[in-house]
């Protein structure tokens, strides 16, 4: 009898450590795109050819060109780590959600009706070998340095990973079991319009966290390589 109560006992311990493993495991799985942004776009791909899409009206593309002017590298070949968190407010970059000192900073002057194009790319650690978070996520920003601003993105970033508010872009990857590559395309028009930094002098910086549970980013041979044109 005592053996089958013993029994009975492990059995129930072991289904309740297998559900909280499993809601710890949801919770560490929050998917980077909120819902409502994915039925947004779905019912925006629906619409006949020609209709306007219901709701508000999506952005426009955007972009810049001329002939390349100038190519400023600066890179870190050895491994850094990260401990900040995505979405527990590190203080770093656009909107607070990265690790407050930047990973690549370098500084580019900017001339009004030109633009800057920007390639970043970092080889990352994954969670299975290094203990990490599930992803990592990077911001490139534009700090003006005289008058001083705040960081501002550049194009090429998701606007509200998680949904988060305020808004904090980013790019993400997950890395593979040992390591993975990330690549990554930004770019900027300078001027007075919509989506345009004014001229000035810049600090380019590059933040980055893990997301979305606990553990941080691991990283090395980051890469920064600025086109102005």
């Amino acid at each position: 009898m005592n053996q089958h109560k013993l029994v009975v006992v492990l059995a129930g311990a072991a289904l309740m450590l297998s559900v909280a493993v499993a809601t710890a495991a949801s919770a560490q799985e929050r998917p980077t795109i909120p819902k409502e942004a994915v039925e947004a776009a779905k019912r925006a791909a629906a619409q006949p050819a020609g209709k306007a899409p219901s709701g508000p009206a999506l952005p426009a593309p955007l972009g810049c060109q001329g002939p390349i002017t100038k190519v400023i590298d600066t890179g870190y070949e050895d491994l850094k780590f990260t401990p900040a968190v995505y979405g527990t407010n590190p203080g770093g970059g656009e909107g607070g959600q990265f690790d407050r000192t930047p990973v690549l900073s370098t500084r580019v002057t900017l001339a009004a009706g030109t633009c800057l194009d920007a390639h970043f790319s970092a080889i990352l650690g994954g969670r299975q070998f290094y203990g990490v978070s599930n992803l990592a996520l990077f911001q490139v920003t534009l700090t003006r340095i005289s008058p001083p601003g705040g960081p501002l993105h550049m194009v090429g970033h998701y606007e509200r990973p998680y949904g988060h508010l305020p808004q904090s872009p980013a790019v993400a990857l997950e890395p593979e079991r040992d390591v993975d590559m990330l690549g990554a395309n930004f770019f900027q028009r300078v001027g007075t319009g919509p989506h345009e930094v004014p001229p000035g002098l810049y600090r380019v910086d590059v933040w980055w966290a893990g997301a979305p549970n606990p553990g941080g980013a691991l990283g090395m041979a980051f890469v920064l390589k600025l086109y102005l044109r």
